[in-house]
């Protein structure tokens, strides 16, 4: 009897690129899916930091953008860094990176006012310190602000309203020259008026809570540089505006704002 011979079946192979077609939409998709998610993670930081700056240039006490900027809600908000940063040392990250936001912003309004030379702004331990010179605010020996110089306060006041709570304090220095008028008898009496001067136009005009605002004064007892020339003299009287960080400002107040 005759064996039978087993047929050879051919598979069918003519659509075996649906696969890899598949795959490789499927790990498209995966991809486009992780731009996604980073891209709009750097969305947010670019947003915040651009309307930190924008704010720079007024805002409201709600944190809004005056004029035709449009308006949006506070992003410079140091009172909040545990809520914004988790894990051993991210408050600290957090407030860090703020407070670079905050000395950015006002740097930028110094620029748009030509004030570079006559403020500085340096983020130091115990945080942001913008140093107004005596020139730009006062004349020798008086504590009275005319109209140009209250615009400057006003503005850099402006910024400070970005960041509630935070704990704010205006010192006034002097250098070591002497000083003795029916007004002003010495040189402390002279630096603590200075400082309550530009506190009332934080307050009274800006709209500066006075609870996260101090005024005090230092006279020549807290020099920036050694009082041996007119130069260093010029850089000593002045008037400090302070954001204190978390960890000096506690006890600043012994009622916190809300």
């Amino acid at each position: 009897m005759p064996q039978r011979q087993k047929q050879k079946v051919e598979k069918d192979t003519a659509e075996r690129w649906l696969l890899t077609y598949a795959d490789l939409m499927n790990l498209l998709l995966i991809l486009f899916i992780i731009l996604y998610t980073m891209s709009n993670v750097d969305k947010q930081k670019y947003q915040q930091v651009a309307t930190s700056l924008r704010s720079a240039f007024g805002t409201t006490a709600t944190g809004q953008v005056i004029g035709d900027r449009g308006a949006g809600d506070a992003v410079i908000d140091l009172g909040n860094t545990n809520e914004q940063s988790t894990g051993e040392g991210g408050a600290a990250v957090s407030e860090e990176q703020q407070m670079k936001i905050v000395q950015e912003s006002v740097m930028e309004v110094i620029r748009k006012e030509n004030l570079q030379g006559s403020v500085d702004v340096t983020l130091q331990e115990r945080g942001i310190v913008i140093s107004i010179k005596e020139k730009v605010l006062f004349r020798s020996g008086s504590a009275d602000i005319d109209i140009e110089s209250k615009e400057t306060i006003k503005k850099i006041g402006r910024v400070l309203l970005s960041i509630p709570g935070k704990q704010i304090r205006v010192e006034g220095h002097t250098d070591t020259d002497p000083i003795s008028t029916s007004r002003y008898p010495d040189n402390q009496e002279l630096s603590t008026a200075r400082a309550n001067s530009v506190w009332r136009i934080l307050v009274k005009d800006v709209g500066i809570d006075p609870r996260i605002l101090s005024a005090t004064g230092y006279g020549e007892f807290r020099p920036k540089v050694d009082n041996d020339s007119e130069e260093n003299k010029a850089k000593n009287r002045r008037v400090d505006i302070t954001i204190l960080r978390d960890a000096y400002d506690k006890s600043e107040a012994a009622v916190s704002a809300p």
